[in-house]
């Protein structure tokens, strides 16, 4: 694969398209650039991407609302490095519909337990992303889901500073939110919960009595306190990260006391604040663009550039691929 490719996430409010290439040991950032959603309901058609997202290949992640994201442990036999597609099958719970795979995150010594980064994604999205690429650059080259695709990304921009730590990372979307553990350097545990942007609105446009456009609105106004609202639609979400990290904290003796924040979601004025208070540890926020060098100064425009952490998984996609190459 070419050191210069592209990384694009499909997600549900907008598709977003970063250009990367590797020199030597450092990432450079070629182009950024937000596109229209997909509808993934409608027939799959040739996406056009503008002329400076030129590249041989593609790396493409998707919010996978259908997909499956879990640790699994199994006992993996010595000199191998990969589960039976069959025993992975198992693990996960789903059938040949789905395609499968698994990054090992810890080999077990000896008879314990190896355990497995692993993801499954319904077989026809995958034809469905496949087929905008039918022929010519670029040439699909992976796909993934983007909620454990932006973990390369923060790997790579802040990865250095928690390397002897426990932290958590929360990337929430507009549909779906995904939350990593990650315990020096190795992910430890992941959940996906069908929460995002879109519930927030449909609960403040209920309570209010106003239409969705109006809710985001009041969503973004930092004048408006609306945070029992939204603690009220969050409680499920915040309760699942806090069992999944007292669990974390007694099994792995470490204490988790920084929660990473990105993902829209994270863009609202009270998101950290509720953050910090339901799960009592500090609120970090983190841009996909840090620890790279830029092609050209001003080569994420003004309008997006408050964004940058929406392009997460965009980048952590195309970093992935990079790494392989």
């Amino acid at each position: 694969m070419a050191p210069n490719l592209i990384g694009i996430d499909f997600s549900t409010t907008a598709t977003k398209v970063v250009r990367l290439k590797k020199n030597k040991a450092e990432l450079v950032l070629m182009g950024i650039d937000q596109l229209p959603a997909i509808d993934f309901g409608a027939a799959a058609r040739r996406i056009e991407l503008p002329r400076n997202m030129a590249a041989h290949y593609g790396c493409l992640a998707y919010t996978g609302t259908s997909s499956v994201v879990r640790m699994v442990n199994a006992v993996l036999p010595e000199g191998q490095t990969e589960l039976p597609e069959q025993k992975l099958r198992e693990l996960l719970n789903v059938e040949d519909d789905y395609r499968v795979s698994a990054t090992l995150a810890k080999r077990g010594q000896g008879r314990h337990d190896s355990s497995f980064l692993a993801a499954a994604v319904p077989e026809d999205d995958v034809q469905f992303l496949l087929s905008m690429f039918p022929s010519g650059p670029p040439a699909p080259a992976s796909v993934e889901v983007a909620g454990l695709s932006f973990v390369p990304a923060f790997l790579n921009a802040r990865g250095g500073e928690c390397r002897d730590e426990a932290v958590c990372l929360i990337e929430a979307g507009d549909s779906v939110s995904h939350f990593v553990f990650i315990n020096k350097g190795v992910v430890a545990l992941v959940g996906k919960f069908g929460f995002g942007g879109r519930t927030l609105r449909e609960k403040v446009a209920q309570d209010l009595g106003v239409d969705d456009e109006l809710a985001g609105t009041i969503l973004t106004d930092q004048s408006i306190n609306i945070s029992t609202t939204m603690n009220e639609v969050m409680t499920p979400f915040f309760k699942q990260i806090s069992i999944s990290k007292d669990f974390i904290e007694r099994h792995q003796n470490c204490r988790i006391s920084k929660m990473y924040v990105s993902g829209g979601l994270s863009l609202l004025p009270h998101w950290a604040s509720l953050v910090e208070q339901t799960l009592h540890a500090e609120v970090l926020f983190w841009s996909p663009f840090e620890n790279m060098q830029y092609d050209h100064p001003n080569i994420i425009p003004e309008d997006l550039a408050p964004q940058a952490t929406r392009f997460a998984a965009a980048v952590g996609a195309a970093i992935g691929g990079l790494e392989e190459s």
